[in-house]
Parts: structure tokens; sequence; C-alpha cells
């Protein structure tokens, strides 16, 4: 685990998920390219005014609700939880501990952090922080990775790699490597490997189940997704499975298991054949049209060469 404590500062120094400033880059350039594209197209520009101004109402109305119907933390609500918060931002090196809420959401164990105009927040799900129960350093897990999403700056450049989303397997290849690194976050905040552990045991299982749960066959079922399909589905999620996040924290639960890239392999076979088939058919298209046009026009001038030119009658006399 890539965690270093500065003595110096007291504060907690994270290294990155490796993958996740490569394929930050790549989705910068490719969103550039994109915008270079449309901006060269005055429709393409309407376009993207559009689709921003309707990103940008939705994400507004989610702040919007949560400012005004989750109950935000501070001395007069929830004091001990909300100081908790702040000392994990401290520890973590945060400069401004960013506004905490804690919001019911039918039951859903979820949290997230978010950025509207240079304001960051996180939202906790009260059955979520319930599923933990007792164990703080599980809690702990779950505060710290999505404080961990704001200091890793994950809320700061959404807009400007969101043509990368469009971009198949590259956007979410990004979320998942970010969620990965937020992992590590969490169990920096934690403090407590165990407890971490359990944090993502809880979202996998519940609160109930978790502490019951062996999380070394939770980690092999990582095994079960070795297929082609299967891989690509997990290519086209924004977060990685459970069970991968768990080894990810702790290798020690794949003991046992050799590794293997036959999933892997498949997928990118099938990736590849249908790549094929795609270019291909655009390719026969290109050509196919072209010829298919002239044919067309050759058939009506031809129709038009055979049709008789009407007769002309002298117009009768008065």
């Amino acid at each position: 685990m890539d965690v270093v404590d500065l003595r110096s500062g007291g504060a907690i120094r994270v290294e990155r998920w490796p993958s996740e400033l490569p394929l930050l880059s790549l989705c910068i350039l490719v969103s550039l390219g994109i915008y270079l594209l449309l901006a060269i197209s005055v429709v393409g520009l309407v376009y993207v005014i559009l689709f921003g101004l309707f990103f940008l109402g939705v994400h507004a109305a989610l702040v919007a609700y949560v400012r005004g119907s989750a109950v935000r933390l501070g001395p007069q609500q929830f004091p001990a939880l909300h100081r908790r918060i702040e000392e994990i931002a401290q520890r973590l090196g945060l400069d401004d501990v960013p506004d905490a809420y804690l919001m019911q959401a039918g039951g859903a164990l979820n949290a997230f952090a978010t950025r509207f105009f240079g304001l960051n927040l996180i939202v906790l799900y009260s059955h979520l922080l319930e599923a933990c129960g007792d164990n703080e350093a599980a809690r702990d897990m779950i505060i710290a990775h999505e404080l961990g999403h704001i200091k890793a700056g994950h809320t700061q450049v959404r807009w400007l790699i969101a043509p990368a989303s469009l971009v198949p397997f590259l956007g979410t290849a990004l979320s998942r490597a970010r969620e990965y690194t937020c992992d590590r976050y969490g169990l920096a905040g934690a403090g407590d490997k165990s407890g971490a552990l359990l944090g993502l045991t809880v979202l996998s299982a519940g609160g109930r189940h978790a502490p019951q749960v062996n999380q070394q066959a939770l980690a092999h079922q990582r095994e079960d997704l070795n297929t082609g399909w299967l891989t690509i589905g997990e290519w086209l999620g924004t977060h990685p499975p459970l069970s991968k996040r768990l080894a990810a924290l702790e290798p020690a639960l794949l003991s046992g298991l050799r590794p293997s890239w036959t999933g892997r392999l498949r997928a990118l076979a099938i990736v590849g054949a249908l790549g094929l088939v795609v270019v291909g058919g655009g390719v026969y298209l290109a050509v196919w049209l072209p010829t298919y046009a002239r044919q067309v026009q050759q058939q009506q001038q031809w129709q038009q060469q055979r049709t008789p030119y009407p007769q002309q009658y002298p117009e009768p006399s008065r």
C-alpha cells in the first residue's frame, strides 16, 4: 500500500493508482480533439452549448436538493461526526473542509463527492453509515474515500474531460482508476486495514451480513469475471468490482489464486472483431454508396432518353 506518512506536516500522502494519470492525460487530449472538431462547425458548437447547459441544470438541481433537503453536518448537527470529518480532512491535507451532508436515499448504500462553482461537498447516505455500525474505521473508510476525490482533484476537471466519456472504455477506465486511488485514501483515513476492508464489504453484503463475509472468498470471485463478455462488462463499468477493490487493498486475499489473462485476451479478441466489422462496414459503404449513386443517375438518364417527347399538335383554329 503506497501511503507515506509525512511526519513534518502530520498529513498523509497517498500515491495514485498507477494508471490514473496516464488515463487522465489521454482523456484530456481526446476531449480537446473532440471540442476542436465540434468548434469547427457552428452547429456542433451550438450542440456543445446546449448539452453543457442541460447537464449544468441537472447538476444544479442535484446540488439544490442536497443543500435544501439533506442534513448539513456541523457543530449543531451531529457534532461528533462533523468533527471526525474535519479530523480526516486535516489528516489528508485538505486546506478547506468541504461541506458534508447526511441524506437518506431509500436504503441505498452509497456516498459521493461533487463540486459546483467552486463549492466542494460530500454526501453520506444514512443507511451506509448505519450499516457500518460501531466500527469507526469502516465508517472512516467511506468518509476518507469521498474526501479523497476532492483531495485528488477528481471533482475539478469533469467538464474538461466530459467528451472522453463518450469514447467506449476510455472514460470508464479513468473512473475505475480514480476509485482505486480513493480506496487508498480511505485506508489512510481509516488507519486500520481490517476496518477499511469491512467498509468495502459493507457495500457488497450490507451491514448485517458484512462481518460474517469470508473476504478471501469474496476476493476470489474476481475469477467469475474471467470471461470475454464479462470482462467487457467490467470495462464498461465506472466502478471496479468490489472483489477487485478488496484485493487491491489487501493482496494477501489472493493467496493461492493464479493470475489469468484469459478474460482479457478474449475481451480484446471480441472488441477487435467488432471493430473490424464496424470499420469494414464503413469502408464498404464508403465504396458502395458512390457507385450506387452513379448507377441510379445513369439509370435515370437512360430512362429520360427512352421517353418519347410529346407530339406537338397545332392549335385548333378559332
